[in-house]
């Protein structure tokens, strides 16, 4: 049963005022939130807002420390989210790009070492760069998503391509236009990403397997 737009928009709005209090997100950053959780609801029921509430959560927690802004929560679940009027697998693996990204970056700065195409090697934590164990967590969080599409009637390999095809456009993107333009922001960056997530998952979605 689908839940009316009020209660929709009401759910979103506490789940987002939790996020806020644990500082997660900042005030127009909880009311960006509180509205993808109400359309996630009314779209995708359930499912699709749980996954979404998670996918915030991880990025909260493994993430940047501070507040995360409207514009981040926008560039990292607007188009995932608009994606579920059309097909969960677009949700899934624009999620799964900015999951991958994140746990990417998370775990590149751990890394003993990072490579860039147009420096070589360098420190871990240089943006645009990459490393063996950055790379990992990125393939693990594209599978997590993947192994979720079938209980929303996805197709697992639409969503692997399209979580790996947006982290890879994440590193690409930082590289070509973040550090060569002033206007270009990191959280245009992430749109990007999770754009080419949804969309490279939506143009290869079939019948799940």
């Amino acid at each position: 049963m689908r839940l009316p737009w009020e209660a929709a928009l009401a759910l979103g709005l506490l789940v987002a005022a939790g996020f806020f209090q644990k500082r997660w997100l900042t005030g127009p950053g909880a009311l960006a939130a509180g509205g993808l959780g109400a359309l996630a609801l009314l779209w995708g029921g359930l499912p699709a807002a749980l996954v979404l509430v998670g996918s915030a959560a991880l990025g909260s927690l493994r993430g940047k420390s501070e507040r995360r802004t409207a514009a981040q929560v926008l560039a990292n679940g607007l188009f995932p989210v608009l994606a579920l009027g059309l097909d969960p697998a677009g949700f899934l693996g624009g999620l799964g790009a900015a999951a991958a990204d994140t746990l990417a970056t998370a775990e590149g700065g751990r890394s003993p070492w990072a490579w860039r195409p147009d420096r070589g090697r360098v420190p871990p934590g240089t943006n645009a760069a990459v490393s063996v164990r950055g790379s990992l967590a990125a393939v693990s969080a594209a599978l997590v998503f993947a192994a979720l599409a079938p209980l929303f009637s996805a197709s697992p390999g639409a969503v692997l391509a399209g979580a790996l095809a947006g982290a890879l456009a994440d590193t690409l993107v930082g590289l070509l236009l973040e550090e060569r333009f002033a206007y270009w922001t990191n959280d245009l960056t992430n749109a990007a990403a999770t754009l080419t997530g949804t969309a490279v998952a939506l143009a290869l979605s079939g019948p799940a397997a």
